[in-house]
């Protein structure tokens, strides 16, 4: 292999991992039973939850278990979204928007809520939901 080949391939590899280390938006899913996205059940109590950079409010929120949920997320600046790790990914909106989505979470407990854009969770920007 040629020195031009190695060096090509090796900002290659590095730029895959800078990517894959900064990426942030990973969602685990799978581990939590329920509903995450989609328009909302027919019924659903209304939540809504304000983000700006690096906080919602409110930063705790009390469901019952498989009860539906109408999330309403309003961003007051830029672009967030709404994540529940192990869950999934329940709603995206865009700065100074409105958007609404299908939230059940079937098994009680406490979970972490965050915003998955890059640098978002790491400056503070996530909460708790308990499930009862």
């Amino acid at each position: 292999m040629s020195r031009r080949h190695a060096r090509v391939t090796a900002i290659g590899i590095a730029g895959a991992l800078l990517l894959a280390a900064c990426s942030g938006g990973a969602v685990e899913t799978g581990k939590i039973a329920g509903r995450a996205g989609g328009e909302p059940a027919a019924g659903a109590r209304p939540v809504r939850i304000q983000a700006s950079n690096f906080e919602f409010s409110p930063e705790h929120l009390t469901v019952q278990q498989r009860e539906e949920i109408a999330l309403r997320l309003q961003s007051e600046d830029s672009s967030h979204n709404f994540a529940i790790d192990g869950l999934g990914l329940v709603v995206d909106v865009g700065g100074g928007e409105t958007a609404t989505a299908r939230l059940r979470i079937d098994e009680p407990g406490k979970y972490t809520y965050f915003c998955t854009i890059p640098g978002h969770r790491d400056g503070g920007m996530k909460g708790t939901i308990t499930v009862r």
